[in-house]
């Protein structure tokens, strides 16, 4: 199955720099804070667009416009911030939804977007328009998934999250892309971010790992693959190593990923 995840972070960063500051947070967030922030971001960016909402699948590098129609609810992942899920119809075509899911953060005494990723997508499925989750859920759908008695120290959506927040960080620092400088070519490399493999593992005397897809800006059907290492210092996890694990190359008509390098499966260890 495809997987229509959206990077946001591209109308994050017009949405920033157009509505001025976030709201002023003196008092405990609640859902209520958290939608009325959401749909003030979707309407001021939909006047600005005149009209309708687009978004940008990562995976086709088309833009889809869309029109709100509300924010279903609201969860809350201590440690990690809160996300909206909000239901969309494609403009002209009201049998087909999407739901969003909007990542949000209070950074001091504001309320931030982090970014947003699509968790359902419109299919056909006997005649009618119905929506389809995307696989591997994001990190934050994960918890509901989550068995009781587990012992790691740090769960699968865990690191998923960290290696999110770090992506996120880089694509705002790198005007709406991640941009890798290639240490084999030396080139740099303009990154429009996909998703997050499964499974995450943990490597003997190297921490934890996980893959995640990221296409080049302009041309979706060139992807990467790039390896992100993490370590837990006390209570956090934090990156300290990435690296091209695959690269497009050209068979035929069609781009594929070739590996760099591979691994010693029998040194790794599945996090639940």
């Amino acid at each position: 199955m495809r997987n229509l995840g959206l990077f946001f972070t591209g109308v994050l960063l017009a949405v920033g720099g157009s509505l001025g500051s976030p709201p002023t947070m003196a008092y405990a967030i609640t859902a209520k804070d958290i939608k009325a922030f959401v749909k003030e971001q979707i309407n001021q960016k939909t006047k600005e667009e005149g009209g309708v909402f687009k978004i940008k699948d990562v995976n086709t590098g088309q833009e889809v416009a869309l029109e709100f129609v509300k924010v279903r609810l609201v969860r809350k992942v201590p440690g990690h911030g809160y996300f909206a899920d909000v239901v969309f119809r494609v403009q002209g075509e009201p049998e087909k939804f999407y739901d969003v899911d909007f990542w949000v953060k209070s950074q001091g005494d504001k309320l931030v977007i982090m970014d947003a990723r699509i968790h359902k997508y419109p299919t056909k499925m006997e005649g009618e328009w119905v929506r389809r989750t995307v696989e591997p859920l994001p990190w934050w759908w994960m918890l509901a998934q989550e068995h009781p008695g587990k012992t790691a120290k740090f769960k699968a959506w865990e690191i998923k999250a960290a290696i999110h927040a770090h992506v996120a960080k880089k694509v705002k620092e790198g005007g709406g892309v991640i941009k890798v400088k290639d240490d084999k070519t030396g080139e740099d490399l303009t990154l429009d971010y996909v998703k997050i493999h499964d499974p995450v593992r943990k490597v003997t005397g190297e921490g934890y790992f996980a893959c995640a897809d990221f296409r080049v800006k302009g041309e979706p059907e060139k992807v990467y693959d790039l390896d992100f290492w993490l370590k837990d210092e006390g209570d956090k996890l934090v990156i300290t190593k990435t690296r091209i694990h695959k690269e497009p190359a050209k068979e035929g008509n069609r781009w594929v990923k070739k590996d760099r390098y591979t691994f010693d499966e029998e040194k790794m260890v599945e996090v639940p």
